[in-house]
């Protein structure tokens, strides 16, 4: 894939408006693979104290969603799967990565884990995905 396409994709989900509300940080891109962060803050707790599942799904979800689309055609997702293994405490860094597992002209498989600044396994994920085959930047190139 041509570098100058997947550094304006880079550009483009970095530039998510959700996730920057959510200080989601995407931090490594190429074609299928993605990593996000997010440190966690007081808003991204819930009423007991714990991080909410929602603020880690959706770091989950943005790393999902970049290596998914990594391929400039847009994918929308069709399943996720997630198993919460460990509860991240309240000052931790999270790290969400996503891995491409097969990919097909109209469907994708994803693994997804998101582990803490120390290196523990807060959750782990699989997703598909449908490739609906629109690219987001010229004629595909991909």
């Amino acid at each position: 894939m041509d570098p100058n396409l997947v550094e304006e994709l880079k550009k483009m989900f970095s530039n998510d408006p959700f996730a920057k509300q959510l200080g989601i940080e995407l931090i490594e891109f190429s074609p299928g693979y993605a990593k996000v962060r997010m440190k966690v803050e007081n808003s991204h707790l819930n009423f007991f104290g714990f991080v909410h599942g929602g603020a880690i799904f959706s770091l989950l979800d943005q790393a999902f969603a970049a290596a998914s689309n990594s391929h400039n055609y847009s994918s929308v997702a069709i399943s996720m799967s997630v198993n919460f293994i460990n509860a991240p405490k309240k000052e931790a860094t999270l790290w969400a990565e996503a891995k491409e597992v097969d990919k097909s002209r109209k469907l994708g498989l994803y693994e997804m884990t998101v582990r803490d600044d120390e290196g523990a396994l807060i959750c782990r994920c699989d997703g598909r995905v449908y490739r609906i085959g629109k690219p987001f930047i010229g004629d595909g190139g991909a």
